[in-house]
């Protein structure tokens, strides 16, 4: 998925992208649009303000946003 840096705490829960993630842009888009709990931090980052106190909890956050922007591009071949 491309991502550079997850940073999760009690009450916020960050995702850094590397560039040019292997995704279409519009998914993020998409995502910010339709949870009112997430946010576009800048160019390469999505902030997530949840109130997840069990680490448990905080990965499955993780894992259900990352798959909610679809199956990563893969590069193919030359």
């Amino acid at each position: 998925y491309g991502v550079a840096k997850i940073d999760a705490g009690d009450s916020v829960t960050t995702i850094a992208f590397a560039p040019n993630p292997p995704f279409e842009a519009i998914r993020i888009i998409e995502l910010v649009q339709k949870n009112k709990h997430i946010k576009l931090a800048g160019n390469e980052k999505l902030r997530i303000e949840r109130e997840l106190k069990e680490p448990k909890d905080r990965a499955q956050l993780v894992r259900d946003v990352l798959r909610s922007l679809g199956q990563p591009k893969v590069a193919q071949p030359a």
